[in-house]
């Protein structure tokens, strides 16, 4: 997968001036999923201010899902759109009992 930083300063919060999404927003059908993705593009960015990608509360998502921290980020790094990451979650999760 190809890198567009440019891309994903155009969906970012900057984590210094403002919070991520809500931990109850969900993304992909996962609670904490939309809260991960802000923390992860930050992050990307140097935007993370006093918050952490892949913190206890990013892998309480990604271990409910089964996705790996990495393949996530490295799909986030694309400049994928909100409704992009959705898809991709739905995709790639693992199918829940």
């Amino acid at each position: 997968m190809k890198t567009n930083i440019e891309k994903v300063k155009q969906y970012a919060r900057d984590l210094r001036k403002e919070e991520p999404r809500s931990p109850g927003e969900e993304l992909g059908g996962y609670e904490l999923a939309a809260r991960c993705l802000d923390k992860c593009r930050a992050t990307m960015l140097g935007w993370q201010g006093d918050f952490q990608y892949g913190c206890p509360m990013d892998q309480e998502f990604l271990s409910t899902s089964g996705i790996d921290a990495e393949e996530f980020k490295a799909f986030v790094a694309t400049g994928a759109s909100d409704a992009e990451v959705d898809g991709w979650i739905r995709k790639h999760a693992a199918a829940r009992a």
